[in-house]
C-alpha cells in the first residue's frame, strides 16, 4: 500500500486499537492521522489477512529453529564419537567458551526481516567455531572396586558373627560370663581404639576409646547390681571406689600406649574420685561426716602428687578443678563430723587449711601461669582458718554466746590476717593474707550479722511507744520489744569496733573500714542506750549518746573526716528522735527532753563544717527541722497547760475540738510569717546575706504549718453545727487565717528578700486565708443564718480579694511578680468557684443577689488589666466569668419566680452578647481584617437568640416554628445583602450560619414531627415541606456564592449538595414513616427530581451543580431506592432502579460526547447494567408478560445503539441480558425438547459437535480472535 508505515512487531497487524496504516490509536472507526475510515465491510477482510499474516510469519520462525536445533544436536553426536575414539593427551581446554558451545543444545534462530523495512526482534548471530577439544588430564589413582567390595562384605560379616555370638552369649550363659564377656568387649574396645591410632585415625580412636570406658564403668555397674565375684560383701563406696582406680589404672596403661587423650583425661577424673569413694567407704563405719570429710580431703591432697597440677593445657586445668572442687567440698563436713569431741572442727578445718596452703605454695611456686588459682587458694587457707574458729566456738557456745560469740572469734582471726598482711615484708606471704583476709572478713561478717541485726532490731523497738500519752512516771520500766540477745546486741558490735581500731591502728586501714567501725561504736551505744531500763534512764542513755556524738561533731567540723562524722550524725540523729519519741511517755519528762532535742537540732548547726557548698544547705535544713520540732510539739502544749487525764489520751482527742491542737501551732507560725521578711538582712551587690537560707527555711516550714492549721481552723468552721464555746477557740478560727493573710501582702511588699516559694504560694493562700477568716467572723456574728455567712465568705472575700490583688499588683509585673499575680488572681477564681458551689447547694430567694455580687469580682480582676476592649492580658477574659454569674443571676431570679417561657431567659443573654460585640467593634482597636472574638461573640448572640426558640418549636409548637422559619429566612436574605465584614466582625458568614442551622434544625425536625404525627394519626400531609425553606436557602446562597465569588468558596460547593442530601433524607424519613401515603408517587418525583439535578451536574460540571453535586444526588437516589425496596413503596421494583439507571446513562452519554478518549463502560456499564440486570433476574421466577416483552424490547434497543454508536460496554451488557432473556424464556421447551428422546442420543450429538468443532479448531480460533478484535476495537 503505497505511504503505509511497517511496525515494530508484528503483532500490531492484528491490534485493532492501532490505525493497520499508520499504527497510531484508533479514537474512532476513522484514524485521526492519517484518516483512514474502517467502518466499511472491507475492513473484516482486511483483519483476517493480518491474522494469517502473523501466524505464517510464526511458523516460519518455528520452522528455522527446528532446522537450527537439529544441526546443533549432529554436530554434538559428532563430536562425541571423536573423543570416544581420541587417544588421551595431557592438555587442557584453551577456552571455557568451547566447552559452552559444545554443550549447547538449542539457541534461537536467527532470521532475516520479514520484508527489508520490518526490523526484526531477534538478531542473528554467527555460530562459533568449534575448538578442538584437548584430552583430559589423567584422573587421580582411584582405590579397587573389588578391594571396596570384599571388604565392605567382610566387615558386614563380621558384624554379623559377632551380633550372633553375643546375643547367643547373653541368652544362654550365666551372669558371671556375661559381665566377663562385656568386660572383655570393653577391652576389645580399647584395642580397636589403639588400632585406629596407630593408622593415624586418632579423632575416631578417641571416639571409640570412650565407648569402651563406658562399657567397663556399666561393667563395674552390672557387677554391683549382680552381685557377682563376692561384690556383695563390700561397702558400695568402697567398691566403686576400688573399681574406679584400677580402671584409672588401665586408662593410664592405654595412654602410656597410644597417647590418647581421652586415657590421660579419664584416669585424671577418676583417679581422686576412686581414692574419695575408697576413704569414704573404709571411714564410714567410725562416722559418717569423718568419713566424708577424710575422702574428700584426701581427694584434694591427692591431686599434690600429680604433676600436670602445674603445668598448662586442659589436663591441668582438669587436675586444679577436681582439686579445688573436692578440697573446697570438704570444709562442709568439717562442722559436722565427730559431735562428742570437743575441738575437732578445729583441727579439721586446720588440716584443710594445711591442704589449701600447700596447694597456694605449690602453684605460687611453680607456675605462673596459675596465678588465679593460687589467689583462690589463698582465700580458701582464710576461709578455713575463720570457719575453724567460728565453728569451735559456736558448737561449745549456748544460745545467748552464739549469738556474737562466732563471730567475735572470726573477727579476731580476720584482725590478724589484716595486721599480718599489712605488716609482712615477704612478698608470697603478703600475697596469700592479702587473698585470705578478704575470706575471714567475709565470715566474721556473716557471725556478726545476728548481732548487729539485733542491736539495730533493739534501738528501732525502743522507738515504739509503749505507753499512751503521758501515761508514764520517769521511774515506769521500758523495755525492748524484742528481749532476747541484750548481751549480743551490745557486746557484738562493742568488741568489734574495738577489733577494728586495733586493726587500724596497726594496719593503717582505708577510709571504709573507719566508718564501719564508727558505725559499729554508734550501733553500739545505741544498743546500750535502748536497754535502760525505765523511762528515766532511757531518756538519759540518749541524751549522753546525743551529747557525745555532738561533741564528737563540733571536735572535728574543722577537718574532712567523713569516716567519723557520718556515723556520728546518723547516731545523733537517730538519738534525738527517739528523745522526741519517748519523751510522750511521761509528762513530768515530756517539755524538758522535747526542748533539749529542739537545742541539740539547734546545736547541730554549729557542727556543720565551715567549708564545702553544702554548708549553707544542711544550716538551712537543720533550722527548718528546728522549727517543725517547736511546732510539731507546740500543738500538744493546749492540752498540757490544761491538765489532760494522763492514759485516756485517745478518748480525749475525739472529745476535743481540733482548734485545740492547732491553734497555738497556727498562730506561731502565722506569727512567724508576718517576721519572716524583716529579719532576712537586705542583700549587697546581688549576694545572699548569711541568714537568708536559714530565714527562707523557716518561713516554708512556717508556711505549711499555717496552712494546716488554717485548713482545719476552716473545716471547723464550715462544718461547725453550734457556735464556739470559749474565747480561745473564736480567736484562733479568726486570727491564724487573719495573720496569715497580712503575712501573704507583706512578702508581696517586701521583693527585696521574697523568693518563688514564699510569693507565690504565700500569694495563692492569701485569698483563701481572706474567705476562711471572714467565714469564721460570720459564724461569730450570726451562726444561725446562713445567709450572712454567704455573703461575708462568698461574695465579700472575693471583692476584697481581687481589690486588694488590683491595688499589690497595680503596676506592670513580670518574672516573680507576674507568678504571684497570676497565683492571687487563682485563689479569687477559686474563692469564687467554692462561692458559687455553696450557693447552688442553698438556694434560696436571695441567691441571684450573691451571685449578682459574686459577678463584680471577675470584672475587678479583668480591669487589672487596662482598657477592656484594647488589652491583650490574658485577664481581661476574667469578663466572661463575670458574664456568666450575671446571667446565672437572672435566670436564678427567672426559676425561681416560675417564668416559663424560653425568650425572656434567652434573649437578654444574646443582647449581652451583642452588646459586647458591638462595643468592641466600637471600642476596640480598629482592624482590616475580621477578628475572631467579635466574630464568635456576634455569631454567638445570634445562636443564643434563635437556638433555644427552637427546642419549643421541635417538640409541638408549628407556629413558633413558622415564625423561626421566617426569621431565619429573613436573616438569609438581608446577609446575601450585607457586606462581608463590618468593623472587623464576620456579619455575613455568621448570620448565614445561624439562619441555615436554624433552617435546617427546625425543618427537618419539623418534618420529622409530622410524620411520625401523620403514621400515628393517619392524616394525608406532606411533610417534606419543612425542609423547603432550608433547601431554597442553600440553593440560593450558593447561587449568589458563585456569582459574586465570594470567600470562603466551599460554602458555593457545598450548598447544593447539602440541599439535596436534606430533601433526601426528609423523603427518606416520610418514606420509612409513611409506607402507605402515596409512597410510589413520593418514591417517582423525588428519585426523577434527583435524577434531574444529577444530569444538570453532569452537564454543567462547574459551581454550584459540579462533580459533588452529582455523587450527592446519585448516592441520594440509591438510598432512596433502597428503602423503596426496603419499604414496598416500589412496585414494580423498576420504579427505584429506573430513575438511577437513567440518571447514569445520561451522564455517561454527556461524558462520552464530551471526551472523545473516554471509554463506555467507566461511564455506561453501571447505567445498563443497573438498567437490564434486575428485570433479568426476575426471569428467574414467575414474571409478568409486560417485564418480559419490555426487557426484550429494551435489550435489542441497547444492543442496536451500542452498534451504531460503536460503545462496548452497552453491546456486551445488552447482547448477554438479551441472551439470557431468550434462555430464560425458551427454557422450558428446551426442557421438554431434551425429554422427548433418550439421554444417550445427546451424547452422540455432543460427540459429533465436538468432532466438528474439533476439525475445524484453529479456523473457529482465528474467527474467535477476529470478533473478540472487533469487540475491542469499539469504545
Amino acid at each position: 500500500m503505497p505511504g503505509a508505515s511497517w511496525p515494530t512487531t508484528p503483532r500490531a497487524f492484528t491490534d485493532t486499537a492501532l490505525c493497520p496504516r499508520c499504527f497510531a490509536v484508533l479514537p474512532s472507526s476513522r484514524c485521526a492521522a492519517c484518516g483512514l475510515e474502517l467502518a466499511v465491510p472491507r475492513a473484516a477482510q482486511l483483519i483476517a489477512l493480518s491474522t494469517e499474516l502473523v501466524e505464517t510469519e510464526q511458523r516460519r520462525r518455528e520452522l528455522i529453529d527446528l532446522l537450527w536445533s537439529e544441526q546443533l544436536a549432529a554436530e554434538a553426536e559428532a563430536l562425541a564419537q571423536t573423543r570416544a575414539v581420541a587417544p588421551p593427551v595431557h592438555a587442557v581446554v584453551p577456552d571455557a567458551a568451547v566447552a559452552d558451545a559444545a554443550g549447547e543444545t538449542y539457541a534461537p534462530a536467527a532470521t532475516p526481516p520479514f520484508p527489508p523495512s520490518f526490523p526484526s526482534s531477534q538478531t542473528a548471530r554467527p555460530a562459533v567455531p568449534a575448538a578442538p577439544a584437548g584430552p583430559p588430564a589423567p584422573a587421580a589413582p582411584r582405590r579397587s572396586g573389588v578391594q571396596v567390595f570384599l571388604l565392605v562384605t567382610g566387615i558386614v560379616l563380621l558384624s554379623v558373627f559377632a551380633l550372633f555370638f553375643l546375643t547367643v552369649a547373653y541368652l544362654f550363659a550365666t551372669v558371671e560370663v556375661r559381665v566377663v564377656v562385656t568386660a572383655l568387649a570393653g577391652l576389645a574396645v580399647f584395642g580397636v581404639a589403639w588400632l585406629l591410632a596407630r593408622r593415624r585415625l586418632p579423632a575416631t580412636g578417641e571416639g571409640v576409646g570412650v565407648a569402651g570406658a563406658a562399657i567397663l564403668i556399666g561393667t563395674l555397674g552390672f557387677i554391683r547390681g549382680a552381685e557377682v565375684f563376692g561384690s556383695a560383701a563390700v561397702s558400695p563406696t568402697l567398691f566403686w571406689g576400688g573399681g574406679l582406680l584400677v580402671l584409672a589404672a588401665l586408662l593410664v596403661v592405654l595412654h602410656r600406649l597410644t597417647s590418647l587423650r581421652f586415657a590421660r583425661m579419664g584416669s585424671l577424673i577418676l583417679m581422686p574420685t576412686g581414692i574419695a569413694l575408697g576413704v569414704i567407704g573404709a571411714v564410714a563405719p567410725v562416722d559418717t561426716g569423718l568419713a566424708w570429710w577424710a575422702g574428700l580431703s584426701a581427694a584434694g591432697a591427692s591431686t599434690l602428687l600429680m604433676r600436670r597440677l602445674t603445668g598448662r593445657g586442659a589436663g591441668a586445668a582438669l587436675v586444679r578443678s577436681l582439686a579445688f572442687t573436692f578440697s573446697t567440698a570438704a570444709l562442709i563436713p568439717a562442722a559436722l563430723l565427730l559431735p562428742d569431741v570437743p575441738g575437732i572442727p578445729a583441727a579439721a578445718y586446720a588440716v584443710c587449711a594445711l591442704v589449701w596452703g600447700a596447694f597456694s605454695a605449690r602453684l605460687r611456686r611453680e607456675s605462673d601461669a596459675a596465678a588465679a588459682w593460687s589467689n583462690t587458694a589463698s582465700v580458701l587457707v582464710g576461709l578455713s582458718v575463720a570457719l575453724a574458729s567460728a565453728v569451735s566456738v559456736l558448737r561449745e557456745s549456748s544460745t545467748g554466746f552464739a549469738l556474737w560469740a562466732p563471730g567475735v572469734a572470726a573477727s579476731i582471726v580476720a584482725t590478724v590476717f589484716v595486721v599480718l598482711a599489712r605488716r609482712s615484708t615477704n612478698v608470697a606471704a603478703r600475697r596469700t593474707l592479702t587473698w585470705a583476709q578478704g575470706s575471714a572478713l567475709v565470715v566474721a561478717a556473716i557471725g556478726l550479722f545476728p548481732s548487729v541485726v539485733i542491736a539495730s532490731v533493739h534501738v528501732l523497738g525502743s522507738l515504739v511507744p509503749q505507753y499512751s500519752l503521758w501515761g508514764a512516771n520517769p521511774d515506769d520500766p521500758i523495755g525492748v520489744v524484742f528481749e532476747v540477745g541484750a548481751w549480743a546486741a551490745v557486746l557484738g558490735p562493742a568488741i568489734t569496733a574495738t577489733l577494728g581500731a586495733v586493726a587500724i591502728r596497726f594496719g593503717n586501714l582505708p577510709n571504709a573500714a573507719r566508718a564501719i567501725v564508727g558505725g559499729l561504736s554508734a550501733l553500739a551505744v545505741l544498743a546500750a542506750a535502748s536497754h535502760g531500763g525505765t523511762v528515766f534512764f532511757v531518756l538519759s542513755g540518749y541524751l549522753v549518746v546525743a551529747g557525745a556524738c555532738l561533741a564528737v561533731l563540733l571536735f572535728t567540723r574543722r577537718r574532712s573526716a567523713p569516716a567519723t562524722q557520718v556515723p556520728a550524725a546518723v547516731a545523733l540523729a537517730m538519738a534525738t528522735l527517739a528523745l522526741v519519741v519517748l519523751s510522750h511517755a511521761s509528762a513530768v519528762l515530756w517539755l524538758p527532753t522535747a526542748f533539749a532535742a529542739s537545742l541539740l537540732v539547734v546545736a547541730t548547726r554549729h557542727a556543720v563544717a565551715t567549708g564545702g557548698p553544702a554548708r549553707r544547705l544542711v544550716r538551712a535544713a537543720l533550722t527548718a527541722l528546728a522549727i517543725a520540732l517547736i511546732l510539731a510539739e507546740a500543738t500538744l502544749l493546749a492540752p498540757w497547760l490544761s491538765g489532760m487525764p494522763t492514759g485516756a489520751f485517745v478518748v480525749e482527742l475525739v472529745g476535743s475540738s481540733p482548734i485545740d491542737f492547732v491553734g497555738i501551732p497556727g498562730i506561731l507560725s502565722s506569727l512567724l510569717l508576718v517576721a519572716a521578711p524583716f529579719l532576712v538582712r537586705r542583700p549587697v551587690d546581688g549576694r545572699a546575706t548569711s541568714n537568708t537560707a536559714d530565714v527562707r527555711a523557716a518561713a516554708i516550714v512556717a508556711l505549711a504549718v499555717a496552712t494546716i492549721c488554717s485548713i482545719v481552723a476552716f473545716v471547723t468552721t464550715v462544718t461547725s453545727a453550734t457556735p464556739a464555746t470559749t474565747p480561745p477557740e473564736h480567736v484562733a478560727r479568726i486570727v491564724i487565717p487573719l495573720i496569715l493573710t497580712v503575712a501573704g501582702i507583706i512578702w508581696q511588699r517586701r521583693t527585696s528578700v521574697a523568693g518563688f516559694v514564699e510569693r507565690v504560694v504565700l500569694a495563692s493562700l492569701a485569698p483563701l486565708a481572706m474567705a476562711s477568716a471572714l467565714a469564721a467572723v460570720a459564724s461569730l456574728i450570726e451562726p444561725s443564718l446562713a445567709l450572712v455567712g454567704d455573703y461575708l465568705g462568698g461574695p465579700v472575700a472575693a471583692i476584697l480579694s481581687a481589690t486588694a490583688g488590683l491595688l499589690i499588683f497595680a503596676r506592670a509585673s513580670t518574672g516573680l511578680r507576674a507568678a504571684a499575680r497570676i497565683a492571687w488572681q487563682s485563689a479569687t477564681a477559686l474563692v469564687i468557684v467554692v462561692a458559687v458551689a455553696r450557693t447552688a447547694t442553698n438556694v434560696g430567694e436571695a441567691t441571684w443577689l450573691i451571685l449578682l455580687l459574686l459577678a463584680v469580682a471577675p470584672l475587678i480582676v479583668a480591669l487589672g488589666a487596662g482598657h477592656p476592649f484594647t488589652s491583650t492580658a490574658p485577664r481581661r477574659h476574667f469578663v466572661i466569668a463575670s458574664c456568666i454569674l450575671a446571667v446565672a443571676a437572672l435566670w436564678q431570679f427567672l426559676v425561681y419566680r416560675g417564668v416559663s417561657d424560653i425568650e425572656p431567659y434567652s434573649l437578654p443573654v444574646a443582647g449581652l452578647l451583642l452588646g459586647i460585640a458591638a462595643a468592641s467593634a466600637v471600642f476596640g482597636r480598629p482592624s482590616a481584617t475580621p477578628v475572631a472574638g467579635r466574630s464568635t461573640l456576634f455569631a454567638v448572640g445570634l445562636l443564643v437568640a434563635l437556638g433555644p426558640s427552637a427546642v419549643p418549636a421541635i417538640i409541638g409548637s408549628p407556629a413558633r416554628g413558622a415564625v423561626l422559619l421566617a426569621i431565619a429566612a429573613v436573616l438569609v436574605a438581608a446577609a446575601l445583602i450585607a457586606p462581608r465584614v463590618i468593623r472587623a466582625i464576620l456579619v455575613r458568614d455568621s448570620v448565614l450560619l445561624v439562619a441555615i442551622t436554624i433552617l435546617v434544625m427546625v425543618g427537618s425536625a419539623g418534618t420529622v414531627r409530622d410524620a411520625v404525627d401523620s403514621a400515628v394519626d393517619s392524616a394525608v400531609i406532606v411533610p417534606e415541606i419543612w425542609v423547603v425553606p432550608a433547601a431554597l436557602a442553600l440553593v440560593t446562597t450558593s447561587i449568589v456564592w458563585t456569582r459574586r465569588r465570594a470567600l470562603p468558596f466551599r460554602i458555593a460547593q457545598l450548598g447544593v449538595p447539602a440541599a439535596v442530601v436534606i430533601v433526601g433524607l426528609a423523603a427518606l424519613v416520610c418514606l420509612v414513616s409513611l409506607p402507605e401515603a402515596y409512597a410510589a408517587v413520593r418514591l417517582v418525583l423525588v428519585s426523577v427530581a434527583l435524577a434531574a439535578v444529577s444530569v444538570v451536574a453532569a452537564v454543567r460540571r462547574r459551581v454550584p451543580t459540579d462533580r459533588a453535586t452529582w455523587a450527592t444526588a446519585i448516592s441520594i437516589v440509591v438510598i432512596l431506592g433502597i428503602a423503596g425496596l426496603a419499604t414496598s413503596a416500589a412496585r414494580p421494583f423498576e420504579l427505584s432502579t429506573a430513575p438511577l439507571a437513567l440518571s447514569l446513562i445520561v451522564s455517561g452519554v454527556v461524558t462520552l460526547h464530551r471526551d472523545a478518549q473516554a471509554r463506555s463502560w467507566p461511564h455506561l456499564g453501571i447505567g445498563v447494567i443497573v438498567l437490564l440486570v434486575p428485570s433479568l433476574l426476575a426471569d428467574l421466577g414467575s414474571t409478568d408478560l409486560i417485564r418480559v416483552i419490555a426487557l426484550g424490547v429494551l435489550s435489542v434497543i441497547v444492543v442496536v445503539a451500542a452498534v451504531a454508536l460503536r460503545w462496548q460496554a452497552p453491546l456486551v451488557v445488552g447482547s448477554v441480558v438479551l441472551i439470557a432473556h431468550a434462555l430464560a424464556q425458551s427454557w422450558p421447551w428446551i426442557q421438554g425438547l431434551y425429554s422427548a428422546v433418550p439421554w444417550w442420543i445427546w451424547l452422540g450429538v455432543g460427540g459429533i459437535v465436538l468432532i466438528a468443532v474439533a476439525a475445524r479448531y484453529e479456523h473457529r480460533v482465528r474467527n474467535l480472535r477476529s470478533f473478540v478484535g472487533s469487540i475491542r476495537a469499539l469504545r
